[in-house]
Order: C-alpha cells, then structure tokens, then sequence
C-alpha cells in the first residue's frame, strides 16, 4: 500500500506546486527520518541537492551531524564532506520504499560526491524502508 501510494505521489511530483510542498515538507521529514544509532560519532556537514522536475537549479540544503543529531538548513553549505544528488520524484520513491538507494545510485539516479566513505554512509544515516527484490 505505502510503495503503491510513493509511486501516485511520485509521479505527481513534477509540477510546480507538488515539487514545492515536496521541498517545503523535506527539512522535517529529514529530522524524523534520521537515525542517531547510525549516525555513531560522525560529525559531518553533508549536502543533499534536490533536482527540479522543470530545469531551475536544484534545491540545496545543508546536514549538519553532530552529537547523533541532524540539523538541517536550506542552501548550500560552504564545505560538504559529501554530497548526495537526488530528483524530487525519486526521493519519494526511496522514502516510500518503492525503490532502494543502492539501485537509485547503480542507474544514475541519485549521485553521492565528495569524501567515498562518507558518501556511502550518507543514506544509511536515515531510517530507510528495505526494498526486497523477488528473485
């Protein structure tokens, strides 16, 4: 039911006021999504950049990680340790457990730059449904 219903909102999610309530709903979503036993003792300043479904320039929004605690802000921090790429449609996809991080990354659909080993951490800091593939 829930994969089902992250695939309705996902295929909405490329107009203009969908993909600003997607926006508008990220920061909170972020905090609640965030799992403090994975963070450890990581203290890190991460990227997340959200593509726009209409060509602007992606939403950027700054993860601070300190103190198994994750501030968010909007815009570009000065310095991420690691940046992860990501189209709006798709964050609903992951985040409805309609599709898993790792085949979002293997397509090209979601892009992690910066420190490698800090780059792969960066999705499994967040509370994440498991995608089961039928063999």
């Amino acid at each position: 039911m829930r994969r089902a219903l992250g695939r309705r909102l996902a295929a909405i999610s490329h107009g203009r006021m969908a993909h600003w309530l997607l926006l508008r709903a990220l920061a909170p979503a972020i905090r609640m999504r965030f799992d403090p036993l994975a963070a450890d003792d990581l203290d890190a300043t991460l990227e997340l950049a959200v593509r726009d479904p209409q060509g602007r320039p992606s939403a950027r929004y700054e993860l601070t990680i300190a103190d198994a605690r994750c501030q968010v802000r909007p815009g570009a921090p000065a310095e991420p340790a690691a940046r992860a790429t990501i189209g709006g449609d798709d964050l609903i996809l992951l985040a409805g457990g309609a599709v898993g991080w790792p085949e979002l990354l293997s397509s090209g659909r979601f892009e992690l730059t910066g420190d490698p080993f800090l780059a792969l951490r960066f999705a499994t800091l967040f509370r994440l449904p498991v995608v089961l593939h039928p063999l």
